[in-house]
């Protein structure tokens, strides 16, 4: 059964509108409350790193539920609502606990979007075509990140910040439309867990504890979760830093740098979906490489030029990663009706990842400065680097030959 033409661009129009809502302005919240609420570093570290901490509870179990739902668009379109009313308690109420409570929903809901839409994709064109599917979703996805990134930085400079989340509100009904698009009867439940040909939808896939039996998935889950350790703070960081140095124009650099990343992603991320197919190894350990790099830049420079032109690294490193990742979790999981729940442990030990980088790293500049924060961020990142080289395997093949359950247990 092939996907229908229509199903095909709602898939296409829900990555557009997706790109902003699933992060729930997280960046443009950092640079809020330190230039309009006038809060300390630390706190709002601890506004950002909460939808992370939710996450990490939530997140296996959001994977579990996808993979045992046929309602995974009806779980898109909810969340998107969720986050609409998120954005209106940022706006209304200045408190740090009413925000730090909408962040906290925020985790809880965002957790169904990125599994979902892999679910949905898989169900939709199968293994065989996954890479380059991937690819093009995340190009869209890239490209969605670029053109809401122009809007809300204009809308920030020239109208309010306050403006950027009405804005974000309307990117969740918008994405609530394009779900509609996607018919219901194009989805394939059983094949978008990643079950064998031979297993019925009706089966419950299995716990973690088979996941955590397999090493090569624990040391995937390890890489993962340091690349995000060293780069889940960098962005903020670095909006933060622009906005002492220019905070009239703060909006402006931050969207600047956005736009710069997100426009070399979609392209990176193209053709990230595309070289896959030779191994996916290769292409994973130049987002590594790249991240401590980024990091040592933004260390020492001052300059919102150079930091926001800086970005480009993070574009090739995030396109890449983007498409990657799930390729990988889609090979490590082939044949176990495993996919989304793998998924979400992944994304729960990212989530631990973020959490943890965006704490420490608000402590550290608090106490020592931007410089030692990103130096700091830079060195997990070398370790983050040298792990996945000589640690995690190539994962092309990986289960090739094996029954289902055998091919988790010697991953």
């Amino acid at each position: 059964m092939g996907a229908s033409s229509r199903s095909l661009k709602g898939l296409d129009w829900s990555n557009l509108f997706m790109a902003d809502v699933k992060d729930g302005v997280g960046v443009y919240l950092s640079v809020y409350l330190l230039t309009v609420r006038h809060w300390q570093p630390d706190q709002i570290g601890y506004v950002i790193a909460v939808p992370g901490l939710v996450g990490i509870l939530i997140q296996p179990l959001a994977g579990a539920l996808i993979d045992k739902t046929t309602y995974k668009r009806f779980l898109l379109m909810l969340a998107s609502g969720v986050i609409a009313l998120c954005c209106l308690v940022i706006i209304l109420m200045e408190g740090f606990y009413p925000t730090f409570i909408s962040q906290a929903v925020v985790g809880l809901v965002q957790s169904v979007y990125t599994p979902g839409v892999a679910a949905i994709t898989l169900g939709m064109v199968g293994q065989a075509a996954l890479s380059k599917r991937i690819g093009r979703n995340e190009t869209f996805n890239h490209v969605g990140n670029m053109a809401a990134a122009i809007i809300a930085g204009l809308m920030g400079r020239f109208i309010s910040y306050e403006a950027i989340f009405y804005f974000s509100i309307f990117q969740c009904f918008a994405l609530i439309v394009a779900v509609l698009f996607i018919k219901e009867q194009d989805i394939d439940h059983n094949l978008a867990r990643a079950a064998s040909a031979t297993e019925s939808t009706d089966n419950k896939a299995t716990g973690l504890k088979q996941l955590f039996s397999s090493r090569k998935i624990i040391v995937f889950i390890i890489a993962m979760g340091l690349f995000h350790l060293a780069n889940a703070a960098l962005l903020p960081l670095v909006g933060q830093k622009m906005g002492l140095v220019d905070q009239k124009n703060s909006s402006l650099y931050l969207s600047a740098a956005i736009i710069i990343a997100q426009g070399v992603m979609a392209f990176v991320a193209s053709y990230s979906g595309k070289a896959a197919d030779k191994g996916r190894k290769a292409v994973m350990i130049i987002a590594f490489i790249l991240l401590p790099v980024r990091a040592l830049l933004f260390a020492f420079i001052d300059n919102p030029y150079l930091l926001t032109a800086a970005q480009i690294l993070d574009g090739v490193g995030a396109g890449i990663f983007g498409v990657i990742s799930i390729i990988m979790i889609a090979d490590l999981s082939e044949g176990s009706g495993r996919f989304n729940l793998l998924q979400g442990v992944v994304y729960s030990a990212i989530g631990l990842a973020c959490s943890i980088s965006s704490i420490l790293s608000g402590i550290i500049v608090k106490n020592f400065g931007y410089a030692v924060g990103f130096v700091a961020l830079a060195a997990v990142a070398v370790l983050g680097a040298l792990f996945f080289q000589f640690v995690v395997p190539e994962t092309k093949g990986i289960n090739a030959g094996e029954a289902p359950d055998q091919a988790v247990k010697n991953a």
